[in-house]
């Protein structure tokens, strides 16, 4: 007779693993215990079912879990392992489920291969009841009722008369042919055909295993080089993700149509690769409905509730607990409830230290002002949520730290954290001019003139590109700076110059070719304002005219380089910090770092000396900020930024 544990260790909670533990507690065959090691923690939820018997019955309870354990994206590792004593019990195990569904899955191993496979006798029955994620219940009245020949007869709709409105899945839109889409926003498309992925884009193993794992994820992929069809930099993909979608598809790949592009409210989380595991950008790409509220246990913060950029966070003390923990909830606000917050507003109770805003005060963000430059609130709160993975139990601990925040929402920033718990910016990149007639102006009025010239009489078609440039919205991030690059190193073929989004995705793509053991030294000086440092920009960008003047006429090079050096430089950086103040731990968030291959040298140049902080449980740049929030000492919160 022989102890077992099967361990599945993940990086956030993972309802469907919870369920599935839950439901091995009936497994007859053997004497079963489960539980789930950091259930209420930030940071790694390992789920756990043990049990005890003879050889056979043990390879048996092994083929059956394999069997039943769809890949997650949140699952980090997974092992069995010879144990002394059980460590779990009967206690089924609580878990967090969207909306008023008892579903945990759309679909799952069970029920997939009978409604998604085209040889099954049940394939396209939508309402076929599942007993393990009772994925029957999501369904709306409306999808119950459609048949099989319904579906069909949408897939011949959309070959035949163009683009498909889903009016029972969400007004999902779909076409063969690329949407007129709102600015700024990726092209995204949905997989019919999994079987030829690798011939049109370029995958790596822990993007497949995404696309195919449970939560059904957004992950951005580069098309193959020279593809025929898909022009754009970078594309969103997912796999089928509902039941009537999963069938559709089947129906579509039967037809020889391996991806269709879509558009609408399908509720997909995209997820980056970060630091070797997946991490979540925003909760609010779920919508309220879809997005869970978030449980933890948590130290005591200097503020109870905070409602900030459409999430709302709030700490409960632990009844009768002397520990100073209590728990923590964080939710996606409902659209009605955003629009009360539509001025982004901390409502901000008193709490420890009487740190906080007076009970029940609500500062309401205005117009910026001189001072907002200085305004680091946004970093700080990245960099608290962040430490709360693990690295502290009191907020008294949060200290000798640094965050790296770099976001197209908010001001990107490095701030740093002292031996007292103190917060100082740092660094912020700069706010670039909006149109390129005065970015070619002040790069020609620095000293970069020479460089400045010699590309304007070389490279004229990219000189009247760069005049043609328009930069919208936010410009103080690496977005703008990457469009601005884009253009310079001549990565624009297009008559019309494109918009920043589309221009700083062809960078990154370019950057994702490059597969080359060296590149250029690009220079990121830095400048020093009356308080924090900031980017001498025109220098950077006259370092990168300079070696396509000299004759470099490989952009992928030159992208790469852009992202290399700049993660060397923030590497520099922060070693120049910690010699200053001491910094035992680097903090990374901010939507920017669905950057793969500057978060890949980031992992490489930072990582080599301090150990990088990721709270995985929270999202880069959602709710983290509002949990965050809660432990900001800042008084008065100005919150626009």
């Amino acid at each position: 007779m022989k102890n077992i544990r099967f361990d599945f260790t993940c990086s956030r909670q993972v309802p469907l693993y919870a369920h599935l533990c839950n439901q091995y507690l009936n497994y007859d065959a053997l004497n079963i215990s489960i539980g789930c090691d950091g259930q209420q923690d930030f940071g790694q939820h390992s789920y756990f079912i043990e049990a005890q018997g003879e050889q056979t019955q043990l390879e048996q309870l092994a083929d059956a879990i394999a069997a039943d354990f769809l890949i997650s994206a949140w699952l980090i590792d997974s092992g069995i392992k010879v144990i002394d004593e059980p460590q779990g019990g009967k206690t089924l195990l609580p878990y967090s489920q969207s909306g008023s569904s008892p579903a945990i899955a759309p679909f799952c191993q069970q029920c997939y291969p009978l409604i998604g496979d085209n040889q099954s006798a049940k394939f396209g029955a939508l309402d076929l009841a599942c007993p393990c994620c009772k994925g029957e219940t999501q369904l709306t009245p409306a999808q119950k009722a459609l048949t099989l020949s319904d579906i069909k007869a949408m897939a011949q709709g959309l070959l035949t008369q163009g683009p498909l409105t889903l009016a029972a899945a969400d007004d999902l839109q779909l076409s063969l042919t690329p949407f007129a889409l709102p600015l700024g926003e990726r092209p995204q498309l949905l997989i019919c055909n999994p079987n030829t992925l690798n011939a049109h884009f370029c995958l790596n193993d822990a993007q497949v295993l995404a696309l195919s794992s449970i939560e059904k994820p957004l992950i951005c992929a580069r098309p193959t080089q020279e593809h025929d069809k898909l022009s754009a930099p970078l594309y969103d993909i997912c796999f089928a993700y509902s039941r009537v979608i999963l069938v559709l598809a089947e129906v579509l790949r039967q037809k020889g149509i391996d991806w269709v592009y879509i558009q609408g409210q399908h509720n997909r989380p995209k997820l980056a690769w970060l630091d070797g595991a997946w991490a979540q950008i925003a909760s609010k790409d779920l919508g309220s409905t879809q997005a869970q509220t978030k449980h933890f246990i948590a130290p005591e913060p200097l503020r109870e509730k905070v409602s900030l950029h459409g999430y709302q966070a709030q700490w409960q003390a632990a009844k009768r607990s002397r520990s100073h923990q209590g728990e923590l909830n964080v939710a996606v606000l409902a659209q009605s409830n955003e629009a009360a917050h539509a001025a982004n507003t901390f409502a901000a109770n008193a709490g420890a230290d009487n740190t906080g805003v007076a009970n029940g005060e609500i500062e309401h963000a205005g117009k910026p002002h001189a001072s907002d430059t200085e305004n680091h609130t946004i970093a700080d709160a990245a960099l608290f949520s962040a430490l709360l993975n693990g690295k502290f139990t009191s907020h008294r601990q949060a200290k000798n730290a640094a965050v790296i925040y770099l976001s197209h929402t908010h001001a990107s920033q490095i701030v740093t954290c002292d031996n007292k718990g103190d917060t100082e910016l740092f660094f912020a990149l700069p706010e670039l001019p909006d149109n390129g007639y005065e970015i070619f102006h002040q790069l020609d009025s620095s000293p970069q003139k020479a460089v400045a010239q010699k590309f304007k009489s070389l490279f004229p078609d990219d000189y009247l590109k760069l005049l043609s440039l328009k930069l919208h919205g936010r410009r103080d991030n690496l977005q703008s700076l990457w469009a601005i690059a884009a253009i310079l190193i001549g990565l624009n073929p297009q008559e019309e110059t494109q918009s920043q989004e589309k221009l700083s995705d062809a960078l990154m793509a370019a950057a994702m070719r490059y597969h080359g053991a060296n590149a250029p030294r690009i220079d990121y000086p830095l400048t020093k304002g009356e308080a924090h440092r900031s980017l001498n920009w025109c220098k950077t960008l006259g370092t990168v005219l300079s070696f396509r003047i000299a004759g470099n006429d490989d952009p992928s090079q030159l992208a790469f380089a852009m992202q290399d050096s700049l993660a060397d430089y923030l590497s520099n950086w922060l070693e120049h910090i910690d010699l200053n103040i001491g910094v035992y731990n680097v903090a990374l968030a901010g939507n920017e770092l669905t950057n793969e291959t500057l978060c890949k040298r980031i992992s490489l140049r930072l990582g080599k000396n301090f150990p990088l902080v990721v709270n995985r449980s929270l999202d880069l740049d959602g709710d983290n900020l509002a949990v965050g929030a809660l432990y900001v000492k800042q008084r008065q919160l100005n919150t626009h930024d």
